[in-house]
């Protein structure tokens, strides 16, 4: 997506495009939510639900970093050009807290932004704002090839 196609949409028809592209994708399967989408910041929510959960009660590390992994890459994606794609190559996250019910909410910022990649950090805090995890992630960009 270029700057004058951006440009041209407003805020809110950008994240209420951005949510319908996840329905029946992984993250929509999970019940992600974009609340804000912009190339210098990316901000979604997850309402915890018992499917999230591990056999503990605790939601599983696998749908924190589903959520840090997409809000990082919709970062990533805000950012190339038309016909270019991008894909996550690294990710690591740091599970600080646990967190067993509520909403939780993921904020991605751009580290590093490049012709060919690019680094974003994600913090995930849950509804008191407590720091329940960090992730790192490279995203790689590619030129899209016919199919």
């Amino acid at each position: 997506m270029t700057d004058v196609e951006r440009r041209a949409r407003t805020p809110q028809e950008i994240v209420a495009r951005a949510n319908e592209r996840i329905q029946g994708t992984f993250a929509g399967v999970l019940g992600m939510e974009f609340t804000h989408l912009a190339p210098d910041r990316v901000e979604a929510t997850l309402k915890t639900r018992q499917e999230h959960k591990q056999p503990w009660g605790i939601v599983h590390g696998g749908a924190v970093m589903t959520l840090a992994d997409t809000v990082a890459g919709a970062g990533a994606y805000m950012n190339i050009d038309r016909g270019q794609e991008t894909v996550t190559v690294e990710l690591k996250i740091n599970l600080i807290g646990a967190v067993r019910d509520g909403t939780i909410r993921a904020e991605a910022l751009p580290l590093h932004r490049g012709r060919t990649t690019s680094i974003w950090e994600t913090r995930i805090t849950d509804e008191a704002g407590k720091l329940i995890a960090v992730a790192l992630s490279t995203h790689l960009v590619l030129e899209q090839h016919p199919q």
